[in-house]
C-alpha cells in the first residue's frame, strides 16, 4: 500500500513530539522528516518526494505562509498553528485543513482522512480512520494557560453554559471555552451521545434511565425531546 509521505515544519519540539507519534499512528502516513528551519525543509523538498506538509505559521527567518508562497509546486499542506486568525489567508492558499494548537488525535484524523492518496485500494477509508483511531483514548485541552490531559473515558458528562463548557469527570471538574459541538466531533461515538442541547454523556456511566432523565449515579441529566429517538436507538444498539 502506497503511503502518504509526511514533512513536518515545526521550531517547537513539544509540538514536533505530537505530530510525529499521530502520523506514526495512522497506517497509510509514513514520516519522511522534521525540519525546524524553513530553509532547511525547503532543501529537503527540493532533493526527495513529499505529498503532504505539517506547517507551523510561526516559525524563524520566515512565516509559514510565506514559506509556502515561495514553493512552485507545493505538495498538500496542513497549518498546525495556535493562532486562528491565520484562517483565511490559509484557505486562500488552498492548504488541506487548518489545525488549532493543542490538536487532539480525532481532529487530526480527521484532517489526515480526506487525504486518500494513501488509502490501499478496496481498503474503505472509515475502516482505516477507525483501527488508527482506537490507537487514542484521550486528548490534550488548554484552559487558562494550562494544558490538560483529557482520558476520554474519565468523563462522565459535559455540560454546555453559553460559550463554555464544564467538563465533570471521575475525579474533578474542568471548565474550557469551546462549544458542545466541539466535543460532539471529537468523542468517540461509540461511548457518547447527546442527550440535550446541553448535554453529552458517557455512556458506560449510565445507571438508569426513567421517563425523560438519565442517572449516572447520582448526576441527573435531562433527555431532550428532540435527541430522544437517536439516545434510545444508541442504547439499544448496545445489548
Amino acid at each position: 500500500m502506497e503511503k502518504i509521505k509526511c514533512l513536518i515544519l515545526e521550531d517547537e519540539k513539544p509540538a514536533q513530539g505530537v505530530l510525529k507519534n499521530y502520523i506514526g499512528d495512522v497506517p497509510y502516513l509514513e514520516l519522511i522528516s522534521v525540519h525546524a528551519n524553513p530553509l532547511d525543509a525547503m532543501e529537503m523538498l527540493q532533493s526527495k518526494s513529499v505529498d503532504l506538509i505539517f506547517l507551523d505559521i510561526n516559525l524563524p527567518k520566515i512565516s509559514g505562509l510565506n514559506f509556502l508562497k515561495s514553493l512552485n509546486d507545493p505538495p498538500e499542506v496542513i497549518i498546525t498553528t495556535a493562532y486562528s486568525e491565520y484562517a483565511l489567508e490559509g484557505f486562500e492558499l488552498n492548504v488541506a485543513d487548518y489545525l488549532l494548537k493543542p490538536i487532539s488525535f480525532e481532529r487530526f484524523l480527521k484532517a489526515v482522512s480526506s487525504l486518500k492518496t494513501g488509502t490501499q485500494q478496496g481498503e474503505k477509508p472509515e475502516e482505516v480512520t477507525q483501527v488508527a483511531a482506537e490507537a487514542h483514548s484521550f486528548t490534550f485541552e488548554k484552559a487558562d494557560n494550562v494544558i490538560y490531559k483529557i482520558d476520554y473515558q474519565a468523563i462522565r458528562y459535559i455540560e454546555s453554559d453559553r460559550d463554555y463548557i464544564r467538563l465533570f469527570m471521575d475525579e474533578r471538574k474542568l471548565m474550557f471555552r469551546q462549544s458542545l459541538k466541539y466535543w460532539e466531533e471529537i468523542l468517540p461515538e461509540r461511548n457518547f451521545v447527546r442527550v440535550h442541547k446541553s448535554y453529552i454523556l458517557n455512556i458506560a456511566q449510565i445507571t438508569r434511565i426513567v421517563g425523560n432523565r438519565v442517572y449516572l449515579g447520582e448526576d441527573v441529566i435531562p433527555i431532550g425531546r428532540s435527541y430522544k429517538d437517536d439516545f434510545i436507538e444508541k442504547i439499544e444498539d448496545c445489548n
